[in-house]
């Protein structure tokens, strides 16, 4: 799997793995020929076999495409559940197949609706306040250090308005069962810094909802597992999601043997089949993502949010409480998406939703209910290659069984060319490590690029591909393919942010300096002229004999060009390493190869700097041409400025990691 790859899950709304593509709003259209029956003009979900027969043809044509090895779907309304079922297989050696009723898939993301609805029950019993300080209800070690930016709010852990920067690589995911930390250890090792104030821009964090998760646990005096599981699953009846996974024995998250056989394996497609993957702990930030869940366990789950905190005569949330909950607390523009309470609210024609999805490394899911046309879809997959059929189901569920809930295509206009060229740039997602080696990893290839289309159109281009755009007002632009729209909003300081429709992605106009394309032709200059040094002075080894003046200044420059190339080829293994799968980089980094580039890309460094330092005494050297003078400064300005985006890029003077 190429590194991109491993970064490309951040392309799914809610995954715990980030990244910086923007527009990430709206299905992908169906394969051409799925055997789709006539929608019903009228408002209400067909009967059920008309419904199967729906479901199945999309389900069996992304399934055949994408090559996806098993997938649940839940469809309900507020009265009951209108289609349960499971596809192809949930394991192997022995073969199982998917039974919607009790194999357990990973949710991912969507573990935070448990978080958000276990705070709102403290809120309505008044044991915590949102806008209370977070640190009020914080164990002492998990206190959120202020760091000049102020107290961060129970509102903001919710609605991703901290501030926290990102981190994932080594820790968000675990493979040995006896080494998964405390949820408290977790959060106190892994602290990401604090890179923004709270309330200004909503950027998706597992962390904060991880903070949550802990907070609930401290007002609640239970462990949040416990909690879960008494407050919220055993009242309505859900005997099929649970937060515990297959610890070592001992551990208090351990799942029970009524459940422990019922995981689904994730798989991974590659060499034309299945590779089946060990089992991802999420544990240790179970909050944030460790949640397993069935179809019917999930169809018990949407009823309740479509019946506003009730379910066949129990309630867990207040109708005032749950009204509060599914009010926007926040957006990043007026024109996308909004956060209530952690839900995703999204149109859909005329029906605002409440929705998450989640992705770990082999499961995709989608949770999507529209509260007031009374119905719910679930969709997750065991299957790397699964994010389409994900992100595509509900919505065409909903646009092919409620003619209201389908967004008009606007029709194609255009702008004139300076408006849109004010608009044109690379966009770097917050959504990002600032101070680690983690920056250079996670990064690369997720930038966003905008510019004027030639029809009038605005192109924005991400890992999906690129997407024309139309004006809708000021610095509002819509979709093409989808209807969804993404707005942008000049800075103080004379920059420009992007804000995607979904809610949580906000990016940040960057200049040259910062481009990826900047470093690696930095690297490649250095590559080049370095290669050229040691040729050049191989070539000149008698007349360097006879040199007077300037021989320290040529031996450096040979020295640190050839640290540069070591670097190069350390950091080229390193790399291919960690893209040849995605479990290398996210279980196993920084890994060993990866330490070796980071010491030899500082020893390059310290070569430059006294090949530098040594260039002085050369300058004044009668044995020196002009144009040796001029060709060894250009190397050395060379090596400098790749020094200063090796600093940027935090290869250089930053941690490999948090922790």
């Amino acid at each position: 799997m190429a590194l991109a790859s491993v970064v490309s899950l951040a392309q799914v709304p809610e995954p715990l793995l980030p990244g910086g593509n923007v527009v990430v709003q709206g299905a992908l259209p169906p394969p051409d020929a799925l055997p789709l029956p006539a929608a019903d003009t009228g408002s209400g979900v067909q009967p059920a076999d008309a419904l199967e027969a729906f479901i199945d043809g999309v389900v069996g044509a992304y399934m055949a495409e994408a090559h996806i090895a098993g997938v649940v779907v839940a469809v309900v309304d507020r009265d009951g559940t209108l289609l349960q079922k499971g596809y192809g297989i949930a394991g192997v050696d022995p073969d199982r197949a998917v039974d919607p009723a009790s194999t357990l898939f990973r949710i991912g993301s969507i573990s935070k609706t448990f978080t958000y609805l276990a705070a709102m029950q403290l809120v309505a019993q008044q044991r915590i306040r949102l806008d209370d300080a977070a640190n009020s209800h914080l164990p002492q070690a998990l206190q959120i250090p202020d760091e000049g930016y102020g107290a961060v709010s129970v509102a903001d852990l919710m609605q991703h308005t901290a501030g926290f920067e990102e981190s994932a690589l080594g820790h968000l995911f675990m493979r040995n069962a006896a080494a998964v930390p405390a949820l408290a250890d977790y959060l106190a090792k892994y602290r990401p810094r604090r890179v923004r104030p709270p309330g200004l821009h909503a950027v998706y964090s597992n962390y904060a909802v991880g903070l949550l998760g802990a907070l609930v646990a401290e007002a609640s005096g239970m462990p949040f597992e416990d909690y879960v599981q008494t407050r919220l699953l055993t009242p309505l009846h859900i005997a099929t999601i649970t937060f515990r996974e297959p610890l070592a024995d001992g551990d208090p998250r351990r799942v029970g043997p009524d459940l422990a056989g019922t995981f689904s394996t994730g798989f991974q497609r590659e060499a034309g089949g299945y590779s089946a993957s060990g089992f991802e702990f999420i544990a240790q930030l179970a909050p944030a993502g460790g949640a397993s869940a069935s179809a019917a366990g999930m169809a018990r789950w949407m009823r309740m949010l479509l019946n506003g905190g009730h379910l066949d005569g129990a309630t867990v949330l207040d109708p005032a409480s749950f009204a509060q909950l599914a009010e926007i607390g926040f957006r990043n523009a007026d024109a996308v998406g909004g956060i209530a309470h952690g839900f995703f609210r999204q149109r859909y024609g005329q029906h605002l939703s409440l929705e998450h999805a989640g992705a770990t490394l082999h499961f995709l899911s989608n949770m999507v209910v529209l509260p007031d046309a009374g119905i719910g879809v679930f969709v997750s997959t065991n299957t790397d290659t699964g994010r389409g059929l994900a992100m595509a189901l509900p919505r065409l569920v909903f646009e092919h069984w409620l003619p209201d809930a389908r967004t008009p295509i606007p029709v194609p206009t255009s702008a004139a060319a300076a408006d849109l060229a004010r608009y044109a740039g690379t966009y770097r997602s917050e959504r990002r490590p600032y101070r680690s080696l983690e920056k250079f990893l996670m990064v690369a290839g997720t930038d966003t690029a905008v510019s004027p289309g030639p029809d009038g159109t605005l192109v924005v281009a991400t890992g999906d591909g690129a997407h024309r755009h139309v004006a809708q007002g000021d610095g509002v632009f819509r979709n093409l393919d989808d209807g969804s729209r993404i707005a942008f909003t000049p800075q103080a300081d004379g920059g420009m942010t992007l804000a995607a429709g979904y809610g949580h992605v906000v990016a940040d106009r960057i200049g040259a300096i910062d481009l990826m394309a900047a470093l690696v032709a930095a690297i490649a200059a250095v590559t080049l002229l370095s290669i050229g040094v040691l040729i050049g002075g191989w070539h000149r080894r008698a007349l360097r004999q006879r040199l007077r003046h300037g021989r320290a200044a040529a031996t450096t420059l040979g020295f640190a060009a050839v640290l540069w190339l070591a670097w190069i080829i350390a950091a080229a293994v390193a790399l291919a390493i960690a893209a040849s799968s995605s479990a290398t980089l996210v279980y196993d980094y920084p890994g060993t190869s990866l330490k070796v580039a980071v010491v030899l890309a500082h020893v390059a460094a310290a070569a430059t700097v006294l090949a530098v330092l040594a260039f002085w005494p050369a300058l004044r050297a009668r044995d020196w041409s002009t144009w040796r003078k001029l060709r060894h400064m250009v190397v050395l300005l060379v090596m400098a400025f790749a020094v200063v985006l090796l600093v940027r890029w935090n290869v250089l003077l930053a941690p490999i990691a948090l922790a």
